[in-house]
């Protein structure tokens, strides 16, 4: 929720105030989704689906990264009191025994370095950090393949390729740090955009956002009323339907 306030207060009303979701999901974030549950899976030492891209996916995962050495619970829900009536929640994909938070992230960028550098300003992270009181995080990110099924290529042939394709390079593990006053200020930053989102009465639009990356409330963005009959969206059951718990 924070998230989406900071990119666009709009979609934050759309999505948060008026609880709406597109019916639709889009195949990357199918992808993705059935990429988190595979790697679920892994770290509970159970058998995970290898077919299509997410199972390639998930073998590159485990393949490529140390995850036996975490010692993993997989799939964690947490609420934490940060201020007066103010809670933090959230699901952690992962966290150690040793109480260090796991997050998994797919991309459809290169894993190299320039992608790593905007981990310095990643607020989630630092959320889960302020969550499991650690000043140590463990990120992972897998690329999604660059390759492309071939016009007179099987499904089958072009999976192999991707399995391939797969090295090193495109599956990384990092360890991300904050220090405690780091993680003080994003707790008052958090306070302070909470309070704000309380207040406020105008949930202005943000084109920079829209310029950026696709939104799927672009449709309703311009011209949304309450009453509308909207096609194409529906009402959440819940604000955060992604938690099960709290």
């Amino acid at each position: 929720m924070i998230g989406t306030y900071k990119r666009c207060p709009c979609r934050y009303e759309l999505e948060y105030i008026h609880d709406l979701k597109p019916v639709a999901s889009s195949e990357a974030l199918t992808i993705g989704t059935n990429y988190h549950a595979n790697v679920e899976r892994i770290l509970r030492r159970e058998e995970y689906d290898h077919s299509g891209l997410a199972g390639k996916m998930a073998e590159a995962f485990e393949k490529y990264i140390d995850w036996e050495g975490w010692q993993a619970i997989p799939e964690q829900e947490f609420r934490i009191r940060i201020s007066r009536g103010i809670y933090l929640k959230g699901r952690l994909d992962a966290i150690t025994t040793e109480g260090i938070p796991v997050e998994h992230k797919t991309t459809g960028q290169s894993v190299l370095e320039k992608y790593i550098d905007h981990l310095a300003y990643d607020d989630q992270i630092a959320i889960y950090m302020l969550a499991t009181k650690s000043e140590r995080a463990i990120y992972t990110i897998m690329q999604k393949p660059m390759i492309r099924q071939g016009k007179t290529e099987s499904e089958a042939e072009y999976l192999e390729r991707v399995s391939a394709w797969y090295s090193p390079e495109h599956v990384l593990s990092v360890n991300v740090y904050r220090t405690a006053g780091e993680l003080s200020e994003k707790k008052a930053e958090l306070i302070y955009l909470v309070k704000q989102i309380q207040r406020t009465k105008l949930f202005w639009r943000n084109p920079n956002t829209c310029a950026l990356t696709p939104c799927p409330y672009a449709s309703i963005c311009l011209n949304y009323e309450p009453a509308m009959e909207l096609a194409g969206y529906t009402k959440k059951e819940r604000k955060n339907e992604e938690l099960w718990k709290y």
